[in-house]
């Protein structure tokens, strides 16, 4: 194990300076690691007016105070935490290395080096599969159920063309909620599925922000084959008002290859834009679009072992949109998506999702953003008891039941074109199984 340890003792008197060796407890000297890298050292190490240094493989990334670091204050330790998958470090072997620097709090000379502790870990992200690759199957087993978080934001740009002015962004919804997908019963390879929230759902439109309570969520039932290739699909709204909106969430979950596949293996696949309150066949319930799919490679994520594989479509959508009084001329769309599918336990652990909707309008008057939008964000529905008896009137975008509509706002002079881009971004991530 190489580690250098310099101890200083300075003129403010050594009771002012640490009270243990400043050392990386963890990970030791010759570790295998992945993920997010925990690196531990004594907390009693960091005197007043103490803060460390960070480097990686001899690079400077960054200086952190203490009040920044994690703690354990059970074993003792500061925590800093390394991000190797966020950051791209590549598979192989890298040095870490942490400097003691010293500030007296009362003002003086420049930071001087109380210690320094070094290690040498080997990252390990990626999985090595077998040359035949590897079947991916989901695993519908009755009784077992997966708590997901998930994150949407919807927002659009508006930029004007040749006008000099920066382009605009607003904020249209930010949602935030949990939800429950949970196995029901396991036959003649379909699994009988439900989708349910948690409540509350916290959702941000217009800079307000409201909660969402049980009574306004009706849950989801899916017949999903091992493939996750949805054979019926429906929603118990029974109980609910005619008046009443309802929300319910379902997942597009991807369609798995019918074959073993390895990394830099493509296929056709689709995405969904299935309406989540509909019942009956996935082809009664929404319409799917083509994207071309890739299994990038085998990795690590959230400690599971996954397939990462990446979907993504750039094309103009045929036709002409209505966006609260603006008319979009075959819109130009672009989709990537993200998922990390853990083939051990057989469900999606991570999704993320990037939609981007765009377009050329030519309007007299223009500015301002959309103004109270009445769609709801990806894996969002109204129920029937809302205006359009369960299909919003609203346009939809991929993944984007509801759609996003509304009104455009404020008012200036002149015809010139407008380009609108609407960008919804999903983060759905498994943060329980149960």
């Amino acid at each position: 194990m190489k580690r250098v340890i310099l101890g200083l003792l300075m003129a403010y008197g050594a009771a002012a300076l640490a009270q243990a060796p400043f050392t990386i407890v963890r990970p030791q000297d010759g570790a295998r690691v992945r993920e997010v890298v925990q690196i531990r050292f004594p907390i009693r190490s960091i005197p007043q007016g103490g803060f460390i240094g960070v480097r990686i493989n001899g690079k400077f990334v960054e200086a952190v105070a203490p009040a920044a670091l994690d703690t354990d204050r059970e074993r003792g330790h500061y925590i800093y935490k390394w991000d190797t998958k966020r950051l791209n470090v590549p598979d192989g072997e890298h040095t870490i290395e942490l400097t003691l620097f010293y500030r007296n709090p009362d003002g003086g000379d420049e930071p001087r080096v109380l210690g320094r502790s070094s290690v040498r870990v080997r990252v390990e992200n990626e999985i090595k599969v077998p040359a035949e690759g590897i079947l991916l199957r989901y695993r519908w087993t009755p009784g077992k159920a997966y708590r997901y978080d998930l994150k949407i934001i919807a927002k659009e740009v508006n930029e004007i063309q040749y006008s000099g002015l920066s382009p605009e962004e607003t904020l249209l919804q930010e949602i935030s909620l949990k939800g429950d997908l949970s196995v029901l019963d396991f036959r003649s390879n379909l699994g009988l599925i439900s989708w349910t929230m948690v409540p509350p759902i916290i959702l941000i439109e217009g800079g307000q922000a409201s909660a969402i309570g049980s009574e306004r969520v009706a849950p989801v039932y899916q017949e999903v084959e091992t493939t996750g290739r949805v054979r019926y699909q429906v929603s118990r709204v029974s109980g609910f008002s005619e008046q009443d909106i309802y929300y319910v969430l379902v997942v597009d979950l991807p369609v798995l290859p019918p074959k073993r596949y390895k990394p830099g293996d493509r296929w056709g696949a689709t995405i969904s834009t299935a309406n989540p309150f509909r019942s009956g066949t996935a082809e009664e319930i929404g319409e799917k679009i083509p994207v071309a799919a890739r299994l990038e490679r085998f990795e690590w994520e959230q400690g599971y072992k996954c397939a990462k594989i990446i979907y993504e479509f750039t094309g103009n959508i045929p036709g002409t949109i209505e966006l609260g009084g603006m008319r979009l001329e075959k819109p130009k769309s672009t989709i990537r998506r993200e998922v990390y599918f853990a083939y051990d336990i057989g469900q999606v652990i991570r999704m993320k999702t990037t939609f981007l909707l765009e377009g050329t309008a030519r309007r007299e008057d223009f500015g301002g953003g959309l103004g109270g939008p009445r769609g709801l964000a990806p894996g969002f529905g109204r129920g029937p008891g809302a205006e359009d008896e369960g299909g919003m009137r609203s346009p939809r975008a991929p993944g984007a039941p509801g759609g996003v509509a509304g009104g455009f706002g404020g008012a200036q002079t002149g015809a010139r074109n407008v380009i609108n881009r609407f960008v919804i971004e999903g983060d759905f991530r498994l943060i329980r199984t149960f």
